[in-house]
């Protein structure tokens, strides 16, 4: 059989003695009964090598190749590739494929690499579990809330994304976070912007769904689900309503005491096994067990509070900015919604829009929204927050806190 090796190293021999091997993925083309192409990889953690692409002379695709790698990329991905590599025999042929699809040499070594597209990297599992790949892009998208972006960035995500950095200052990334604070404030966005960032898979366990099993099914459930999740080479798992798991008092539980237990049985494997970070999310602080907050189970206690009028001019100018061409006072936005969740100043800016929308649809053509529109918007839209919540999340994060 003539060949397109990706790695003249790994010969015949080497292949087959691969292809016993768990890890191992490969990918044969036949034509009529006989075998013209064979392709092989193998994922190590979050790497996807691309071992040997083999074509045989009497192969009558012209597209052989291509369609070998599609199909070993998708299978590599399935399996929790995040990124190709392959080692590159001096073969004309074999860059030319590798370049169309989107492979870049490294300038100080001989393989070349590209990062696995989000439409490859949602294993069949992962969706199974209602799972899925963040938008690579989240996290540089997040605008306002300043502060607790800059908290997650510096103590979460940098030494995930830089563990041999961390390593060599002996820093351990975070196994386990909680993010509190009042409801509206981007907690659950945060956690998938995490994902986003350390481009791993995000997987959302909602105590609410596990209730609705049952009370002899639920402790059952929850080991299986993170058995599951603990097979992912990565994963952000999420848990919102943390307080309906661990709440002071049990009435105010959703679920059994069986379950709660489980949950706090789990939670330390988050440390035996490497990229994997939980993050539990609530609005009620106060109200969850200390000893579910300890620091031998979590790593911080992170606040993600209302957003200032800073972060509100950010987020304001951006929903502007895409709504309407129109002069708005930026400024006279921030100071009517004092009490405004980023959700709620994305409802009222949604509001303002749809406002000018119906206007010129039953009125004829007109202008964008305005200035009225905006604040007509704000005037009708309820805020989330109140002077009670802010002071309770102020009092919450002195004694709370922990970074």
């Amino acid at each position: 059989m003539g060949e397109a090796n990706a790695n003249d190293a790994i010969g015949v021999d080497d292949g087959a003695d691969l292809l016993q091997t768990a890890e191992a993925v490969s990918v044969v083309a036949d034509d009529d009964g006989g075998v013209v192409g064979v392709a092989l990889g193998i994922v190590v953690g979050p790497i996807g090598w691309v071992l040997r692409v083999t074509e045989a002379p009497e192969a009558s695709d012209p597209d052989l190749i291509r369609r070998l790698l599609d199909e070993l990329e998708a299978r590599l991905a399935e399996v929790g590739a995040r990124k190709f590599i392959t080692l590159v025999a001096r073969d004309e042929r074999m860059h030319v494929h590798l370049d169309e699809r989107g492979y870049a040499e490294s300038p100080s070594t001989l393989f070349m690499q590209r990062a696995v597209p989000t439409s490859l990297a949602t294993p069949s599992a992962l969706d199974e579990l209602g799972g899925r790949m963040v938008d690579p892009g989240l996290w540089e998208s997040l605008k306002g809330l300043k502060d607790a972006k800059e908290i997650i960035e510096r103590r979460v995500i940098l030494p995930l994304a830089e563990p041999q950095l961390a390593a060599r200052h002996a820093v351990s990334p975070p196994s386990a976070i909680v993010l509190f604070g009042p409801p509206g404030t981007g907690k659950t966005t945060f956690a998938k912007g995490i994902a986003s960032r350390v481009a791993w898979p995000f997987v959302e366990i909602l105590p609410s769904q596990l209730a609705a099993e049952g009370p002899e099914r639920q402790a059952e459930l929850l080991a299986h689900t993170f058995d599951r999740i603990f097979d992912f080479p990565s994963a952000v798992v999420f848990v919102d309503e943390a307080e309906d798991l661990a709440s002071k008092r049990e009435e105010d539980r959703r679920v059994t005491v069986s379950i709660t237990n489980e949950f706090l049985k789990q939670i330390p494997r988050f440390r035996e096994v490497p990229h994997h970070l939980l993050v539990c999310a609530t609005n009620w602080v106060s109200r969850l067990d200390p000893a579910f907050l300890r620091p031998g189970r979590f790593d911080y206690v992170l606040p993600v509070g209302p957003p200032d009028i800073e972060a509100r001019s950010s987020i304001w100018r951006r929903y502007v900015d895409e709504i309407t061409e129109e002069q708005i006072d930026i400024d006279v936005l921030v100071e009517a919604t004092d009490y405004f969740t980023p959700a709620d100043i994305e409802f009222a800016a949604r509001k303002a829009a749809q406002r000018a929308f119906e206007r010129e649809h039953f009125e004829g053509p007109g202008k964008r929204a305005v200035m009225d529109d905006f604040l007509s918007a704000i005037a009708e839209t309820r805020p989330t927050l109140s002077k009670d919540l802010v002071e309770e999340f102020d009092t919450d994060t002195k004694r709370f806190a922990r970074y």
